[in-house]
């Protein structure tokens, strides 16, 4: 027996023992000091947003900082002329009631996006099934048990050729319905296709895929038409002409012009005209876009910049910045640093006069639509960089809809206070599931949601 191996072996053992003690204490001192600097730098943020507000507001002597270091004068006076037009509180008056319940709308499948058409009559919804899904939600508001499961069954499966993330119904003349729905794929396709309910009941679905006309092969479209390098982040139409925008995690940009033939029944063919009017590109990908100003704008967000970019496209597509830090260049509103993304954008009901904005930190923002003034900031929420917030407008433009990525539920803020005043869960009939997409309807006061629980839901308001 080799007793002094064992002794050895022993005071070993112990060293190891006292030393994993010492760290253990040092982790827990380091946790300690992690969650006091969390605290101190959601305290920091918050004193700066205050910062930015007394600025905007001439709190801080209506002075700045040019970049050449300068100092520069704010028109304050200028700034409190300006129409506030969230000074009262909301009527009170927006969905709660989730009054259809279309489970399993893409069967074992989760649901990723959806959309309403201009008349209301139809959800659009998007799956990892690498399906679209046409739904008559109306249907499911008859009577009986059975009414939603049929209006699930009588749904018009259109096949994808990848997982659908975003959908958008075609808007033509201010809502005109123009009869196509565009979805965007994970593998960098866009597909289009009819949505009229007019084609013969035996026509099969996958023939409402619409394709560019034979020899169209100008400005990037082929025989298989839309198609980007990566995923598509995000598609929207035009309000005025059937013009469709998408944007890629690839970094750009497609402005097509759609073919604004018949589309009937009688006339269906399959095939539309497409053409690739511009491509626009960026270092980084193209997280959140909509169209501005009854359709001459695009606004878009680029990851890791600190601005949103307005394409003029009555202007050859002149760029204009503006800044995300509560005031233009050289204004003292901290240059080009910014701490968050931007995620969705939404224009406001009415003609689009303020943007809300949904971010990956725990903020959505209010700002008036081309200038760089932040109007509110919104919280109560959570959203990190893994999360996928999105937002929608109620009709009224009074309250704002929102995700949260810790609870499964839509979050409704009054815009005028800054402050939730209901989260529809599941207490009333809201999803199990965390919630992936929101759409409110531009006619009515109706909102589509879908969640991973599998569902699609409708929320009417109370009568």
């Amino acid at each position: 027996m080799d007793l002094l191996a064992d002794i050895g072996h022993a005071d070993q053992l112990t060293s190891a023992r006292e030393e994993n003690r010492v760290l253990q204490s040092k982790v827990k001192e380091l946790s300690v000091r992690v969650h006091e600097l969390l605290a101190e730098n959601q305290a920091l943020k918050a004193e700066v947003e205050i910062y930015r507000e007394e600025f905007k507001r001439g709190g801080l002597s209506g002075h700045g900082l040019a970049e050449d270091g300068k100092e520069e004068f704010v028109d304050v006076e200028k700034e409190d002329d300006d129409v506030e037009d969230f000074i009262t509180s909301g009527s009170g008056i927006y969905p709660c009631d989730p009054a259809v319940v279309l489970s399993h709308v893409h069967g074992a499948a989760n649901p990723l996006c959806c959309s309403i058409n201009p008349d209301d009559s139809l959800l659009a919804t998007g799956g990892a099934d690498s399906s679209l899904n046409l739904c008559r939600w109306g249907l499911a508001l008859a009577p009986g048990d059975e009414s939603s499961a049929k209006a699930v069954t009588d749904a018009i499966r259109i096949p994808c050729s990848g997982p659908v993330i975003c959908v958008s119904f075609a808007r033509v003349d201010n809502g005109r319905a123009f009869p196509v729905v565009a979805a965007g794929c994970m593998d960098g396709s866009v597909c289009l296709a009819y949505c009229g309910l007019d084609l013969d009941a035996a026509t099969e679905s996958k023939d409402r895929v619409l394709r560019p006309e034979v020899g169209n092969d100008c400005n990037g479209i082929n025989q298989h038409g839309i198609k980007h390098g990566r995923y598509v982040k995000t598609v929207c139409w035009s309000p005025s002409a059937p013009l469709l925008a998408s944007a890629s995690a690839d970094g750009t940009v497609q402005l097509t012009r759609v073919g604004d033939g018949a589309l009937s029944g009688e006339n269906f063919c399959g095939r539309v005209s497409m053409e690739i009017i511009q491509s626009i590109h960026f270092d980084s990908p193209v997280e959140a876009m909509c169209f501005l100003d009854n359709g001459d704008t695009l606004c878009c967000y680029v990851r890791g910049t600190s601005y949103l970019s307005y394409f003029n496209l009555k202007d050859g597509f002149k760029q204009t910045k503006y800044s995300l830090n509560g005031g233009s260049s050289g204004t003292g509103c901290f240059g080009d640093h910014i701490s968050f993304a931007v995620l969705s954008l939404c224009p406001s009901p009415n003609g689009g006069k303020y943007l809300a904005l949904a971010t990956d930190t725990s903020r959505n923002i209010i700002m008036e639509t081309g200038t760089d003034r932040i109007v509110r900031n919104l919280y109560g929420h959570k959203n990190d960089g893994y999360s996928n917030p999105k937002i929608a407008w109620s009709s009224s433009g009074q309250y704002l809809y929102g995700t949260s990525q810790d609870e499964n539920c839509v979050c409704v803020w009054d815009i005028a206070s800054s402050s939730i005043v209901k989260k529809l869960d599941e207490g009333n009939g809201g999803h199990t599931g965390l919630v992936r997409d929101i759409y409110s309807s531009h006619n009515s006061d109706t909102v589509a949601t879908v969640s991973f629980d599998k569902s699609a839901r409708v929320w009417l308001r109370d009568i």
